[in-house]
């Protein structure tokens, strides 16, 4: 991914909120160490860095999200069309092409007029090839408006947040 798409990830607000929930669970999981085998520096640095994004996550969400889009294996899928929603709970969206997605996957709907209950971020369930179900109640029978795409796994999200806790929080091999 080039450094345009690292931005756009970056700046998306629906990854925002998904490195935000991974930010505030590596920060209780600090809180959470004792001093162990790691030096009284290297565990102060940790636990401060806990505290301040638990007390200010906003100060920090930038640097986690450039961080975290460095790893080249986290990426957003290609916007697909979305060809019309159900006005029914859950929600089913049908796509124009078909969408490669699996159960679980994380989507971002956007720009789909009348049944505006499917815009934001969810979980999607695997109907077909071009259809999936999101966790919503419908609003309307949504027409051919807006597009889906996929975002990066939670765990992987999370997975890259733990590798970069002990650089943001300034631990060095001297700690």
């Amino acid at each position: 991914m080039g450094y345009v798409e690292q931005a756009a990830l970056a700046a998306d607000s629906g990854f925002q909120a998904q490195v935000r929930v991974a930010m505030a669970t590596a920060a209780v999981s600090v809180q959470g160490e004792a001093v162990g085998g790691n030096s009284t520096s290297h565990f102060g640095k940790r636990q401060q860095l806990s505290t301040a994004v638990l007390n200010l996550p906003d100060a920090y969400l930038t640097r986690f999200c450039w961080a975290v889009v460095q790893n080249a294996a986290i990426t957003r899928g290609n916007p697909l069309a979305i060809s019309s929603s159900t006005n029914a709970s859950p929600i089913v969206i049908t796509t124009g092409a078909a969408h490669g997605y699996s159960t679980g996957a994380v989507v971002e709907i956007s720009g789909h007029t009348v049944n505006t209950a499917a815009n934001g971020t969810f979980t999607a369930t695997v109907i077909t090839s071009t259809t999936f179900s999101i966790p919503a109640v419908g609003v309307g029978v949504g027409a051919a408006t807006g597009q889906v795409v996929k975002l990066p796994l939670d765990s992987d999200i999370q997975f890259q947040v733990n590798a970069v806790w002990d650089d943001i929080a300034g631990v060095t091999i001297l700690d």
